[in-house]
């Protein structure tokens, strides 16, 4: 089975394949496989494709992301910083586990029984993690006051985000 042929059209701003179409526009250019399969899947990670040179089709200029969306990527590579560092404080299995921990100390706390083995070191995690989360919030606040020009090559390892206070 021999694949058919593929147009682009300018004025209709689409490909025609041979295969399914008996008629083609009278703009129509041919384009090879090779070119059709990469435009399509510039345009599936939002590249434009418009008419070019002689109605040849070509990618319009990626345009530059927005300050809204560039605050948002850094958010989220802070977001995923924050993950980081918590997991490497304690797994979400130890996180349960403490949080278990402390409210077994709680209810004995409230019934006079002894608090259970383990808790310093579950509370200090605790304090750990959340000194981490404060961090991010404090970060994520400087984020979203940020000018473009400071997030275009932002880091969110950075020790200066990470600080406690």
């Amino acid at each position: 089975m021999t694949m058919g042929r593929i147009y682009y059209s300018a004025a209709r701003g689409g490909f025609f394949n041979t295969d399914s179409h008996n008629e083609l526009p009278d703009d129509a250019v041919r384009i090879s496989a090779l070119r059709h399969a990469e435009l399509l899947a510039a345009q599936a990670t939002g590249r434009k494709i418009v008419p070019g040179d002689k109605g040849k089709p070509v990618l319009a200029p990626a345009k530059a992301p927005g300050v809204e969306r560039l605050r948002a990527w850094a958010t989220e590579d802070l977001s995923a910083e924050a993950t980081r560092r918590i997991e490497a404080v304690a797994s979400r299995a130890r996180q349960s586990n403490d949080n278990a921990l402390i409210a077994q100390a709680a209810l004995a706390a409230a019934t006079g029984a002894a608090a259970p083995d383990g808790l310093d070191e579950a509370m200090a995690r605790r304090a750990t993690i959340d000194a981490i989360r404060a961090a991010f919030h404090r970060a994520a606040a400087i984020v979203a006051r940020m000018p473009a020009a400071n997030l275009t090559d932002f880091d969110a390892t950075a020790a200066r985000y990470w600080v406690e206070g």
